[in-house]
């Protein structure tokens, strides 16, 4: 590995009143010569010894950098060269290494490629049942002025588990402690697993989140009163949400539908899978309890899109 010889190391010579020795293994910069006839530093070609010679440690990053920039371009040339030699900046590198400045497995990152995005790997989230809620049926559940008390943030930005729930009332049963998620929005909607709308005696809509028209109703017990919906319950249809930065990087567009192959001993491929693109939306494919546990899925499982 080269040694280097910087203006700052002429300067710190010339107040030590030392000599310099420069060997086939040395550079030194085009400043740091000038400086050298400047004040009388003598750079004499032999064999470098401990302590003739400065080493690269010695320099800064920021001065390597000012002189770098110094020197850009060389006499008569016009070239503009790099700031650092490959050489040089192994230097800088393992001088920052040393002086811990940055930890061994920092240094390797810098010199490890970054894997490409595979554009049809997506991650999971897995959904249970659960209520949103609009302020007006918050208040009427819970009590007026009534605020959600986060408990655990949820993979789309801004979107929150409550520690509030509700007990789900239909015409054949009830199902309790059901999660409200947050925040409020401008209309209440149920979403439940297919298996719920029978023991609650309700029909199957399967549908997008927003999507409620002609979907069954159903009645929501709280602590402080209840709510009667004439529609708002849906099973919620497969989807895989992003923003559009990751649509398209990954080349997918809004109310796409593709199918999910899902690998393992309960392996298999699910269809209709609709692509939501929103300002934001954040990558996860969102399916449901029943989906997940028949595929052997979990919550941070990955899946392939198949187009």
């Amino acid at each position: 590995m080269k040694r280097l010889i910087s203006a700052q190391d002429v300067i710190a010579a010339a107040e030590r009143h030392e000599k310099l020795v420069v060997d086939e293994n040395t550079i030194v910069t085009a400043q740091a010569r000038d400086i050298a006839k400047e004040r009388g530093v003598p750079l004499e070609t032999g064999s470098a010894t401990a302590g003739s010679a400065p080493h690269a440690e010695a320099t800064s990053v920021a001065g390597r950098h000012e002189e770098a920039h110094h020197e850009g371009r060389h006499e008569g040339t016009g070239a503009r060269q790099p700031a650092l030699s490959a050489d040089e900046l192994e230097r800088v590198i393992s001088a920052a290494f040393e002086k811990g400045i940055w930890t061994k497995e920092e240094v390797e990152a810098l010199f490890k490629p970054k894997p490409a995005v595979d554009a049809n790997v997506v991650p999971v989230g897995v959904s249970g049942r659960h209520i949103h809620l609009s302020k007006e049926h918050l208040e009427q559940l819970f009590g007026t002025g009534y605020k959600l008390t986060p408990i655990k943030d949820l993979s789309q930005p801004g979107q929150f588990a409550s520690k509030e729930c509700v007990t789900l009332a239909g015409p054949k049963g009830v199902i309790q402690k059901v999660r409200i998620l947050g925040p409020l929005r401008p209309k209440t909607q149920v979403e439940v697993l297919a298996g719920d709308t029978f023991k609650l005696g309700i029909p199957q809509a399967i549908r997008l989140s927003g999507h409620l028209d002609g979907t069954p109703g159903v009645t929501v017990i709280g602590p402080k009163g209840t709510v009667v919906l004439d529609e708002g319950v849906i099973v919620a249809a497969r989807h895989i949400h992003m923003n559009p930065a990751q649509a398209a990087e990954r080349g997918f567009h809004d109310g796409q539908v593709v199918s999910l192959k899902v690998g393992g001993e309960r392996g298999g491929t699910l269809d209709n899978v609709i692509i939501r693109v929103t300002e934001s939306g954040n990558l996860d494919c969102h399916i449901d309890t029943e989906e997940a546990n028949a595929l052997h899925v979990k919550c941070g499982s990955t899946v392939q899109v198949v187009r």
